[in-house]
């Protein structure tokens, strides 16, 4: 069995992203749990990874100088040995940023500063950057106090050295950049993209997993949106502001409707589809679930809700509860939540319909759904189309790619190989 080596997804107001400094171990290495594993530098200083289980180091995702997302799964620990020879790193940082870093080793000449010029600051003003911003901008001899920032207070990210050179050759984006063919993966209603930790590291590795948060979810700089349509225009323009023309889509719950809906905008094209106990294919849902979420203040009164979404054979860890508590009171989630949970599960009910969508989709989809679902009815499954492969997973409730991750991943790897 693998265990994934994740960034904690609440990592701070300036975390979108981190910079890898070292790995403390090479794969096959013998860790320990409670070991460190990897070092990490963020906005303000170096951070060490612990190892969450004892085993071997098996894969590694990024290497030292890459930027990985929060969220990200930086490698996997696997239970057993695993067989390294000749193994090349299989790094999965995202593709600007690990072309930028390369080509950061250049000579600064290659990218004069001028070329930067898109934002003057008052003298004196705080310049706020990512570490790797800065490095490259050193490196390249950019001025930063002429780079407008896209991150939160105006954080200048290593994307936003690329946009500002706009007189040079564009951006390389990750169709550009490599030959795999992206996967978006969507997270459902009050989750983030950590949500997927359990499966990306199984998906094959032909493919480039893109983990996207929705508007008002996790590190999105979109502001939450109380209108369905809203919520699927701003990752139709997320997708599009990294270069992502055509896509696998693996959505769950309220990211399964985002994800049907945003092919349906006819922006992104879409080569498959996975919809895991989708929103949008019938108007009933557990209000009593979506209002403990967005209202309980205590982990007493918000853990039987979190209970209610997993299968009677599946048990959340310990203290998730009172972490994702904290999570949310560090960056006001909540308040986030109710404003788009008004909107968009008014009195209860999903507000979006999109059985007939889902019948015009020209490319292989599946639904895959478990049958203890206590959030969305699986017999919502039933409204799709025959031409929709449908798996009902016996024990399983509203996350399958918690619950049932193996299971889960053979059919989005099944998916892939025919889209």
């Amino acid at each position: 069995m693998s265990h994934p080596i994740m960034l904690d997804s609440a990592g701070g107001e300036y975390m979108e992203s981190v910079v890898v400094v070292e790995w403390k171990h090479q794969p096959g290495d013998k860790v320990d749990a409670g070991e460190v594993v990897v070092v990490v530098e963020t906005a303000k200083a170096a951070s060490e990874i612990e190892a969450d289980h004892s085993g071997y180091l098996a894969e590694v995702f990024y290497r030292p100088g890459e930027e990985a997302p929060i969220g990200a799964v930086l490698g996997n620990i696997s239970d057993e040995k695993p067989d390294v020879a000749e193994q090349p790193v299989q790094s999965r940082a995202a593709t600007p940023h690990a072309q930028a870093s390369a080509s950061a080793s250049q000579p600064a000449t290659e990218q004069p500063a001028h070329a930067a010029a898109v934002a003057v600051r008052s003298p004196g003003s705080r310049i706020v950057a990512s570490p790797l911003a800065r490095r490259v901008a050193r490196e390249r001899g950019i001025d930063l106090a002429r780079i407008a920032g896209s991150g939160p207070r105006g954080r200048i990210r290593l994307r936003d050295l690329d946009d500002a050179a706009a007189v040079q050759p564009s951006a390389p984006s990750i169709a550009a950049a490599t030959d795999r063919m992206p996967v978006v993966f969507l997270h459902g209603f009050g989750a983030d993209k950590s949500s997927w930790s359990r499966v990306v590291p199984l998906i094959d590795r032909s493919v480039e997993p893109v983990l996207v948060d929705l508007p008002g979810h996790g590190s999105s700089t979109h502001a939450p949106e109380a209108n369905f349509e809203a919520v699927v225009t701003a990752v139709a323009e997320e997708l599009e502001g990294r270069g992502i023309t055509r896509a696998h889509f693996v959505g769950h719950s309220l990211g399964g409707a985002v994800a049907l809906a945003t092919w349906g905008l006819g922006r992104i094209a879409v080569n498959s589809m996975c919809l895991i106990a989708p929103a949008g294919l019938g108007p009933e849902i557990n209000g009593g679930f979506i209002d403990g979420l967005i209202n309980a203040r205590s982990v007493p009164s918000l853990e039987p809700w979190l209970d209610v979404m997993t299968g009677h054979d599946f048990a959340l860890p310990d203290g998730y509860a009172q972490v994702l508590l904290r999570q949310w009171q560090q960056a006001d989630t909540q308040a986030k939540l109710r404003h788009m949970a008004a909107g968009i599960f008014p009195d209860g009910t999903q507000s979006m319909g999109l059985t007939d969508l889902l019948a015009d989709l020209p490319v292989p989809a599946k639904i895959i759904w478990g049958l203890g679902d206590r959030i969305i009815p699986s017999a919502h499954a039933f409204h799709a189309p025959g031409t929709v492969a449908l798996h009902l997973l016996k024990g399983a409730g509203h996350v399958p790619q918690l619950e049932t991750p193996q299971v889960t991943a053979r059919l989005i790897n099944e998916l892939l190989r025919n889209g």
